[in-house]
């Protein structure tokens, strides 16, 4: 976590959740289901992003150190929500078929799941781009992990954002998992 955030700190706030998520990273955990991806929501600041690619560094070391190259099913890929709706402007759904396209698809980490534009448009094409690829990527999730970060709460504010039938599937994508306390910047 320190080669992400130097100032990164371990303490009563996050130790808990920390042992969680590398007992879940070797498939150890009792507490977070390892079929699963991650999804930290809770307030600016409180470090969901830092976890998240601190993860992603840890993971690939792992691919190094055990199985000396990269391993599909360990690791993922790591980009925002508002970086996907500008591939999507762009390139159109060829610019997001890496994230949906069975043939393609990775593990992924979505970044700040929320903060895109909700109605990204390509040639006057518009769609809920990231409520697109959480749809499409549910029907893959034994196959692929989906992790991600928010500030919306997934028990209340993913149904008025991506709508009923990705709020009803969060659980069954993701170990949702809340992250409190005041801002670490």
């Amino acid at each position: 976590m320190k080669e992400i955030e130097p100032r990164f700190i371990v303490d009563h706030r996050n130790e808990k959740l920390l042992s969680a998520i590398y007992g879940w990273v070797w498939g150890l955990n009792s507490v977070l289901d390892h079929s699963k991806g991650l999804l930290f929501w809770g307030p600016i600041g409180v470090g969901k992003s830092v976890l998240l690619r601190g993860l992603q560094v840890y993971e690939s070391r792992i691919n190094r150190i055990r199985f000396g190259c990269s391993n599909n099913k360990l690791g993922f890929k790591f980009t925002s929500a508002a970086e996907i709706a500008l591939l999507y402007a762009e390139k159109g759904m060829e610019g997001i078929s890496k994230f949906t396209d069975r043939e393609r698809m990775c593990n992924l980490a979505i970044d700040e799941i929320g903060r895109e534009a909700t109605d990204s448009k390509h040639f006057g094409t518009g769609i809920n781009v990231v409520q697109t690829i959480l749809q499409l990527r549910y029907e893959h999730r034994r196959e692929f992990i989906t992790h991600g970060t928010t500030n919306l709460d997934p028990n209340t504010q993913f149904s008025d954002t991506y709508g009923d039938y990705i709020a009803d599937r969060v659980k069954e994508l993701f170990n949702v998992i809340e992250i409190k306390g005041e801002t670490r910047r």
